[in-house]
């Protein structure tokens, strides 16, 4: 099967059933279907083998205690249906560095995907870029459900949870364990596909720590430049735009939204990869 009618086969389905369980909205499936064909159209399968890992897991853990999520999130049921912009702030990076894969790379047809000059440097890029993706979403998931409130990183005090920049063990054990199951989903796939390079153990030490720095760098950039406003009335973080009276700043400056601080954590965390894998692999 041409890989353009599995592209667009793979892509129609998840469209599909994205708008069936509602997990994204008219916009977002649409920003969905252009990344699946971006990304579903490569020769390699470890590129539709991690975005499928990381959209799945996701959307599951998205829908995850659900009922206590409504409680402690004002804005839930809207975050729950994931829209455009955050398709594009989760995929933009991983669907340019795919692209690119493709035109510079593939032409080669190298026995191994690391025989060739940019091919380690934009695969490292892409896992980078989900695992830091999928370790954000996860200890985002996972750690508003901590018993106890995080603590804020910057300052190290209590804060509610929901708050940005608030970490938890819970939390930064989900960022670690998130960006691991993007790494070993990539290894296994590779070992499968290209046993010439054998067991790949460094993109799952790669996927790990992109999954816990990308976290981590996203609780920075969130406490200091993404404001956090809580309602002493309601007892949930209240969204940026909120009007209600009682409202109380916790911790930040309203200068990024959380769309912006998604997209320049994923930028930083890939572009470090794909630097990283340019100086460990050596010229053929």
């Amino acid at each position: 099967m041409p890989r353009y009618i599995f592209a667009l086969c793979v892509s129609t389905l998840i469209v599909l059933h994205s708008r069936h369980k509602k997990s994204l909205s008219v916009d977002g499936a649409m920003a969905a279907f252009i990344l699946g064909m971006m990304t579903f159209s490569s020769h390699l399968t470890v590129f539709t083998v991690v975005l499928l890992g990381f959209f799945v897991s996701s959307s599951k853990l998205t829908k995850f205690k659900a009922d206590r999520k409504r409680i402690l999130e004002a804005e839930y049921e809207a975050a729950s249906e994931r829209n455009m912009i955050q398709v594009i702030c989760n995929g933009l990076y991983g669907g340019v560095a795919v692209i690119l894969f493709q035109i510079l790379c593939e032409k080669d047809h190298v026995g191994c995907y690391d025989h060739a000059r940019w091919s380690p440097v934009l695969m490292w890029a892409f896992i980078g870029h989900y695992s830091c993706c999928a370790g954000d979403t996860w200890a985002s998931e996972l750690g508003i459900l901590n018993k106890g409130w995080p603590y804020l990183i910057t300052q190290f005090k209590q804060v509610p949870p929901g708050t940005n920049g608030g970490v938890s063990l819970l939390g930064l054990v989900a960022s670690l364990a998130g960006g691991a199951f993007i790494g070993l989903l990539a290894s296994l796939t590779l070992y499968i596909e290209q046993a010439c390079h054998g067991f790949a153990w460094e993109l799952i030490v790669l996927g790990s720590v992109a999954g816990l720095g990308g976290s981590m760098i996203d609780s920075i950039l969130g406490a200091t430049l993404q404001q956090s406003l809580y309602s002493e009335d309601k007892k949930v973080i209240m969204p940026d735009h909120s009007q209600e009276q009682n409202i109380k700043v916790i911790s930040g400056y309203p200068l990024l939204d959380n769309h912006q601080v998604n997209f320049l954590t994923s930028f930083i965390t890939s572009s470090a990869c794909a630097l990283i894998a340019y100086y460990m692999y050596p010229v053929y």
